[in-house]
């Protein structure tokens, strides 16, 4: 078949796909992308994450990547305390301390974190001050006068310390109502007591230090919430995307569309390979990984770079359907070009045949 006639069919089929890709109800590219990279963490997660297609598709988005990340305990953690959940993964996650209380003694432990992150405490207040006290008459030989001090995430990271040292001690000190952690203040009293006298918490300097790499509480929350904090192949993703729209320096104005196009073209193609990566396929074949085995993908990613262009997201579409398929009518040109004689051939042969057929 010649090329002439295959191009003109592969622009109309071009043209056919991108008006149906327009009138379908699809995610925004940055949603769409990461979550095929948490379904393929999901998928590689074995039995850390045991949740079928249909669980992840109903889930909300932090929810899957808190299960890929952490386990099927925050997959329990999310239908018991919903909004808490989502913000103490999303500040404290990343905390090697609270991964190992969480580990230890499961999804309990965040309500009793977003305990003192929405409410502080006095006993942690005191002591810091006290601390901070001692630590200023030792180095400069003075007495200071005032509160020390902390934010709500220092507060969570301190509670995070106090369980590792406490565990199963500090959490019969509350009760989970309706998803709440409310404190049993005469438990409180008791055992606050004997750890004042016996224990209590050692190198708050450690832990307030930390506190300042911690993002806002009052940040996170199920709209703002940040998955990219955690997850390997959907951070790579989504930081692509992010750093695709960074300002574009050009030297004059009419190169700048150009510019756009080039560095969101970049930012698209390493998030579909960061789905890729994530899938367990080799960085090198990555791309026409997901290029072939989620087509939309590469449709979104081909609209997303020319709305970041400012140009509309359909042109971007019928572009990249162009070119596949205009491809794809070059790779059949060219497979089909040599089996053009033997078909002649062969049809030459069955009509022969048939002739002496009928005159026999």
């Amino acid at each position: 078949m010649r090329l002439l006639v295959l191009l003109p069919i592969a622009l109309a089929l071009a043209a056919l796909m991108t008006l149906r890709w327009t009138m379908a109800d699809h995610q925004p590219f940055e949603d769409e992308v990461l979550r095929a990279a948490l379904v393929e963490e999901v998928r590689l997660s074995g039995d850390r994450c045991p949740l079928n297609a249909a669980a992840v598709e109903r889930s909300e988005t932090w929810v899957v990547a808190a299960c890929a990340a952490g386990g099927l305990g925050w997959y329990k953690a999310a239908s018991r305390y919903g909004d808490a959940s989502a913000k103490v993964f999303g500040v404290f996650g990343q905390d090697p301390d609270f991964l190992a209380v969480f580990d230890r003694y499961g999804h309990a432990t965040v309500p009793v974190v977003a305990y003192f992150v929405e409410n502080g405490s006095t006993q942690y207040l005191l002591q810091e001050t006290v601390g901070q006290g001692l630590s200023r008459l030792w180095n400069e030989g003075r007495i200071g006068v005032g509160l020390a001090e902390l934010t709500p995430e220092q507060y969570g990271l301190i509670a995070i310390h106090e369980l590792q040292a406490r565990g199963h001690e500090m959490l019969s000190e509350f009760e989970i109502v309706d998803g709440v952690a409310v404190r049993r203040q005469f438990t409180r009293t008791l055992l606050g007591a004997k750890n004042i006298l016996v224990g209590g918490i050692t190198d708050l300097e450690g832990v307030i230090a930390r506190g300042e790499r911690l993002p806002s509480w009052s940040e996170m929350g199920w709209a703002a919430f940040d998955t990219v904090i955690l997850v390997g192949g959907a951070g790579a993703a989504v930081k692509a995307l992010r750093a695709a729209r960074a300002p574009v320096a050009v030297a004059g104005r009419g190169t700048l569309r150009m510019a756009q196009l080039r560095t969101a073209g970049r930012g698209a193609a390493q998030s579909l390979a960061a789905v890729g990566t994530a899938a367990g396929v080799a960085t090198a074949i990555a791309l026409p990984y997901v290029a072939i085995t989620r087509p939309d993908l590469v449709a979104g990613a081909a609209g997303w770079v020319a709305e970041q262009a400012g140009l509309p997201a359909w042109s971007g579409v019928l572009a990249i359907y162009s070119v596949l398929l205009g491809a794809l009518a070059l790779l059949l040109r060219f497979v089909l070009a040599p089996l053009v004689p033997v078909v002649r051939i062969a049809a030459a042969g069955f009509r022969l045949a048939a002739r002496r057929a009928r005159t026999a």
